[in-house]
C-alpha cells in the first residue's frame, strides 16, 4: 500500500511539483507535504555528513531539524481541516527511502538548494493567501518564513566554504 494518494510520484521534486499546482491544499495534499518535509531533514543530514566545516555542519543540521518541525506543523494543519494523520516510520516514507545517504556540497548544488528554499517560501505564502482557515494559513506562513531562512543558511554555508554567493 502506498502512502501517497493517486497522482503523486514517489520522488520529492515530482510530488512537490504536483503540490505547486494546487491553489488550496487538501488534507491529502497536506499529508504529502508533511512527508516531503520529513525527507528534507534527511537531505540536510546527508549534506552535514560530508561537509568538512563544523560551522557548516551545524547550519545544515539546524535546517534539517526545522524541516522535521515543518512536518509536525502540517500535522496540526491536517487536524484543523478535520483530518487525522500520523507520520509513519521514516523508512516507510518513499521520499526518505529515495534520499541518498550523502549529498554533494558543491557550489552548483548549494546554489540550486538555496533557490529551492526561496521558492518554497513563495509557494507556502501563496498557499497561505488562498487558505480559508486562518489558523492553517498561519502555519503555512510560518513554514514559508523558515524555508527562506533555510536558503539564507545554505548561502552562509556557501560563503563559509568559499563559494560565490
Amino acid at each position: 500500500m502506498s502512502l501517497l494518494p493517486p497522482g503523486f510520484p514517489d520522488d520529492v521534486f515530482g510530488a512537490f511539483g504536483v503540490l505547486k499546482g494546487r491553489d488550496v491544499l487538501s488534507v491529502d495534499d497536506l499529508k504529502v507535504l508533511a512527508l516531503i518535509e520529513v525527507s528534507g531533514e534527511y537531505l540536510y543530514q546527508a549534506m552535514a555528513r560530508v561537509v568538512p566545516d563544523e560551522a557548516c555542519k551545524a547550519l545544515l543540521k539546524r535546517n534539517g531539524q526545522e524541516e522535521r518541525g515543518h512536518a509536525h506543523r502540517m500535522l496540526k494543519a491536517i487536524a484543523l481541516k478535520g483530518g487525522d494523520f500520523t507520520l509513519p516510520p521514516d523508512e516507510e516514507i518513499p521520499f526518505v527511502r529515495n534520499t541518498p545517504q550523502e549529498m554533494p556540497t558543491n557550489a552548483e548544488f548549494l546554489a540550486m538548494l538555496a533557490g529551492a528554499e526561496d521558492d518554497g517560501d513563495l509557494v507556502y505564502q501563496s498557499w497561505a493567501d488562498a487558505e480559508p482557515d486562518p489558523e492553517v494559513a498561519k502555519l503555512l506562513r510560518q513554514n514559508g518564513r523558515e524555508e527562506a531562512r533555510h536558503g539564507e543558511r545554505v548561502n552562509e554555508v556557501r560563503r563559509l566554504l568559499g563559494m560565490a554567493v
